[in-house]
């Protein structure tokens, strides 16, 4: 408010020095508005920049969907039941020592095979069931290591598509959680399917291995039977 003041003329006379106190007064609170203004823009920014961060560690901690592929214990469940119904000799049914021995016998089993015979009759009939046997079980492994293989072929189609699902979502993965997450799915994916390829390798050996094993007793049983044959053409002498 201006401040007047009336000489003895009677004319009010205006007191300089009180507006200039009032104007210097209005200057200060000006100054402080404007000061406080700056400290609430940099509040506001501060709150921005907080926001900010808030939403960005919620999108970090934003969890992918779980996505589940055949899990390989049910292949090789599948494939283990291959074998056991063609009645084969494989790594994977357990007691394939016991299988391979029971089937393969060295030279010592056959010829107590071939001497307990009572007749030749007798004798050639061990020597038929004995190479049949080998024959069998051989056609056997080889005819389900090939089921097994057929059965790894069929999955392809569906290994594709978990192959392009499991990209996707690696490549649309929003924040750190996310990307971790789809990296860990395609790792043990990767995992999974080196597992299955030494499996198919396993199996290929076990083919090889029982085709070896009919061959190499095919020779032995020849030899037992040949020494039996022998050592009665010499009491014959």
């Amino acid at each position: 408010m201006l401040s007047t003041q009336l000489v003895a003329s009677g004319i009010p006379t205006v007191d300089v020095a009180a507006i200039a106190q009032q104007l210097m007064g209005y200057q200060q609170q000006i100054k402080d508005y404007a000061m406080q203004l700056q400290q609430y823009q940099q509040l506001y920014s501060q709150l921005q920049q907080q926001i900010q961060m808030v939403k960005m560690q919620t999108q970090n901690l934003k969890t992918l969907s779980s996505y589940d592929w055949q899990n390989l214990n049910v292949a090789l469940y599948q494939a283990r039941n291959i074998m056991q119904k063609v009645d084969g000799i494989s790594y994977d049914l357990g007691n394939v020592s016991r299988k391979f021995e029971e089937t393969y016998k060295d030279f010592n089993g056959y010829s107590s095979d071939i001497n307990s015979a009572k007749d030749e009759n007798a004798r050639n009939k061990i020597f038929s069931d004995r190479y049949k046997q080998m024959q069998e079980t051989n056609q056997n492994t080889l005819n389900g290591t090939l089921q097994k293989l057929e059965l790894a072929n069929k999955e392809f189609e569906n290994e594709d598509r978990t192959i392009s699902d499991l990209k996707n979502r690696s490549q649309n993965a929003e924040g750190n959680l996310q990307a971790i997450q789809a990296t860990n799915d395609l790792l043990a994916y990767q995992v999974d399917e080196a597992r299955k390829l030494r499996i198919a390798l396993m199996d290929q050996t076990n083919a090889l291995t029982n085709y070896m094993a009919m061959q190499n007793n095919e020779k032995i049983l020849d030899d037992a039977k040949y020494e039996k044959m022998s050592k009665r053409s010499i009491k014959r002498f």
